[in-house]
């Protein structure tokens, strides 16, 4: 018989007993729902009362706010909530609980200091008018039988502990409360937030809740500036609350467990429900560690997890402040197309994984050997270490790595940009995608405060936040895909539409921002490149992956001319395409320099896949770096190191010469490709065509590396440029490559003139692109469209 019934009657008989059950329902308690959660959080964080509380109102749901005066609660009035706010929660109908004055952990040591912690807390309350609290939580989660009897005595009717014995504290992970058979002393939570939860984690504890099991939720700060390891993103909580809405949840406060639950009906033995979950936990504590196999020393890194049933497996961080991302993308073009992997910080790693075998994969950008290795997961097995063996660094030759076209969240981004060694990146946190819609209005902006300056992550590496994508799939309400223009290194949030482009061009131009071409085959690309005169060509770009090719058949198909096919059918198709695109606007006299983006955060491929390295010889600035972007001293590739220099100079140089026509010029083209793999083919472009091949001869470096010279002659007759590719055959017709940025030649009275079928192609993709846009676009931006074209059409009239 349940207690609430024995200490609310004396039935003198059955009879009675039923005459009375319809009268004393009040002392019945209520079937436990599926999807009843109990909302916590602890610490008296500021953000509780401007974030927390408005979403909770909003959904209409309670929650248990944890009260201590601890860490600096009593003069960190921007990190931690006043009494005058707690006393408001109290007032909007939410509870306020107790989690003792100091946030003294519960140990043998400390149970004699229990009452007067609470009492504290207890006699704060009274004052700003809140009741005395009823529920309290261990704090840090450390618990001990000894301190049930003083809840009771001191009137705590539920206490909330954490996910720990159970599961390891830092995991964040539990099991949902089971009223009976848990002490309501003991109450675990089935999660504990932590900065890298993902909607999956937190699916994972409330969907506990079911077949008479609560889930109880235990939250830090959202956010938590004072304890990063238990820091909960604003717009990630918001998701977290969206779900239970949209599914139904019921969120409670801890004191409405009464409601439900008996508090004094306990086990006989607090603890045996913690041991009996304990010994039968199957997964096993994966303990790992990423070092540097010269020195020792811990790296951050990249790390894939797949057990042999295909199934994918992201690992956590060991240490307090150390923190792993978890990314995972599967392609929409093609669902074989995936990029399963957590980025971890410079520290050790756990995972919990059932027996069995795993295939362990470690990267740490381009410049550490990767190494994949098969564990067998078993108890007590020792912890696993990885030891990556770094084959160039590109840092000591003065070269540095950027990754022009990201959708990271510029919060991952510590943690990411170590882990791939990107140098600098380039969030795109204003992306609009309709033309009437202008950035700073757009629908995949990032939330946040975003300044117009560089942010340091570490010494050589920073991300620049002020950064634009117009990505235009919608035109004048109707469904009219015009293509992408990114604007990076911005000074103002950028409130103007798409269209006329002439103006963003030059808003972009006078606050020193670069204009990136993106894709070469958008509908509008050609026709953006007279008018908005862009800095940056993307040769390597985010349809480059080390998955599988997955775009094909995409956007505007190649020239015959190109012998490429449609230019998108396969992976050199697309890399070809891309490339003699990039000749014909540099033969028609526009000096773009080449760039990389991943677009990481869409597509399934890590940051810095596709990467810029840029020769600062100096030394690191950001400034610096963007600079030498801007002028070309520069290198792109998704694999293979490739040094080169024309005459001793570095790419972008610009070589002058007064010579008249019947004098060649003469330049000497040499370097070295360093490579993981052994390149096959280095080539030398002029003007648009290879004129002299290497077939690579490697030596092997003491590193490991391949090395491949190369060392040529070419001739110019007049104005040109020159520039450096080479290809890395990989597994399965798969390859890596790199390109220079040109050298230019201007020789007096030779201007550089284009093929005529490079130029007849670009007069041809604007006509093409006015004719499908005619009924479109407003006269404006015709007029726009057809000044490209009268461009185009001049620069044709000297083609050869």
């Amino acid at each position: 018989m349940n207690r609430s019934w024995q200490n609310c009657l004396k039935p003198p008989s059955l009879l009675a007993y039923a005459a009375l059950c319809e009268a004393l329902l009040g002392c019945v308690h209520a079937a436990v729902p599926d999807k009843l959660v109990v909302l916590t959080f602890d610490d008296s964080v500021a953000s509780h009362y401007s974030v927390v509380r408005p979403l909770l109102k909003k959904y209409g749901f309670s929650a248990t706010f944890f009260i201590t005066e601890g860490f600096s609660f009593r003069a960190n009035k921007q990190d931690y909530m006043t009494w005058e706010q707690i006393a408001e929660l109290n007032r909007d109908g939410f509870e306020i609980g107790n989690h003792t004055r100091d946030h003294l952990s519960v140990n043998a040591r400390n149970l004699d200091k229990l009452t007067e912690q609470i009492e504290a807390i207890n006699a704060r309350c009274v004052e700003q008018g809140i009741p005395r609290p009823g529920s309290f939580a261990y704090p840090g989660n450390a618990i001990h039988p000894g301190a049930l009897p003083i809840l009771q005595r001191l009137g705590i009717r539920f206490a909330r502990r954490g996910g720990a014995p159970e599961h390891p504290y830092e995991w964040g992970r539990g099991f949902a409360y089971e009223p009976g058979v848990d002490h309501p002393l003991l109450i675990p939570s089935a999660g504990d937030a932590r900065l890298d939860w993902t909607l999956e984690d937190f699916k994972r504890a409330v969907d506990q809740a079911r077949s008479g099991r609560i889930a109880v939720l235990q939250f830090h700060g959202v956010p938590d500036r004072e304890h990063p390891w238990v820091h909960t993103r604003p717009e990630r909580f918001e998701e977290f609350m969206h779900y239970l809405h949209t599914n139904e949840f019921k969120a409670i406060a801890l004191r409405d467990l009464a409601r439900y639950v008996d508090p004094e009906q306990t086990p006989a033995d607090a603890l045996a429900i913690v041991e009996k979950r304990r010994g039968e936990r199957k997964e096993v504590l994966v303990e790992g560690e990423i070092v540097d196999a010269e020195n020792g020393k811990p790296l951050a890194s990249r790390v894939y997890i797949r057990g042999v049933d295909g199934a994918w497996h992201f690992p956590k961080t060991a240490f307090g402040r150390g923190s792993a991302v978890r990314y995972e993308r599967r392609s929409g073009f093609n669902t074989n197309a995936v990029e399963m992997h957590t980025t971890l910080s410079a520290h050790p790693f756990r995972d919990e994984l059932l027996p069995g075998r795993y295939t362990f994969t470690v990267e740490r950008g381009k410049e550490f050997f990767p190494e994949t290795r098969e564990v067998v997961v078993r108890h007590d097995m020792a912890k696993v270490e990885f030891r990556l063996r770094r084959w160039v660094n590109m840092a000591e030759l003065g070269w540095y790595s950027g990754d022009t076209h990201v959708h990271r969240d510029p919060g991952d981004l510590p943690n990411v940009m170590p882990a791939e060694d990107v140098n600098v990146a380039f969030p795109l946190v204003y992306w609009t995608t309709d033309a009437d819609v202008p950035p700073s209005r757009g629908n995949k902006n990032f939330k946040g405060d975003f300044t117009a300056a560089p942010v340091n992550v570490a010494a050589t590496h920073v991300f620049y936040p002020q950064n634009t994508e117009y990505e235009i799939f919608t035109t004048a309400k109707r469904p009219h895909t015009l293509g992408a223009l990114l604007a990076v290194n911005h000074q103002t949030v950028f409130d103007l539409p798409a269209l006329p482009i002439s103006p963003i061009a030059e808003r972009a131009h006078a606050e020193g921002a670069l204009l990136d071409l993106e894709k070469h085959n958008w509908p509008w690309s050609m026709a953006l490149v007279p008018l908005v005169r862009p800095d940056l060509f993307e040769l390597a770009n985010n349809h480059h992956w080390e998955t599988e090719f997955s775009i094909t058949n995409w956007a505007v198909p190649a020239p015959a001319w190109m012998n490429i096919g449609s230019g998108s059918d396969n992976e050199r198709q697309w890399t070809l395409y891309g490339f003699l695109n990039y000749y014909a606007l540099l033969d028609c006299g526009f000096r773009l320099s080449p760039a990389a983006g991943t677009a990481n955060g869409v597509h399934p491929v890590p940051l810095g896949f596709s990467r810029v390295y840029v020769h600062l010889p100096r030394g690191f600035s950001y400034e610096a770096w963007v600079n030498g972007l801007k002028s070309g001293r520069s290198f792109v590739t998704t694999g293979p190191m490739l040094f080169a220099a024309v005459n001793g100079e570095d790419a972008g140089h610009v070589f002058k010469s007064p010579l008249g026509a019947k004098d060649k010029q003469r330049f000497h083209v040499e370097g070295d490709v360093v490579s993981a793999e052994r390149v096959g083919r280095i080539e030398v472009i002029v003007n648009g065509e290879v004129v002299r091949t290497t077939n690579s001869v490697a030596t092997r470096t003491r590193t490991g590396a391949h090395r491949s010279h190369f060392n040529e002659e070419v001739e110019l007759n007049g104005s040109g440029w020159i520039a450096v590719r080479c290809w890395e055959e990989r597994e399965n017709g798969r390859f890596h490559f790199a390109h220079t940025a040109p050298w230019f030649v201007e020789a007096d009275g030779l201007p550089l003139r284009p093929r005529r079928e490079e130029a007849e192609f670009l007069v041809k993709r604007v006509e093409e692109e006015i004719a499908r846009s005619r009924d479109v676009l407003s006269s404006e931006a015709l007029d726009e469209y057809r000044r490209a074209l009268s461009i185009y059409r001049s620069i044709a009239q000297t083609a050869k």
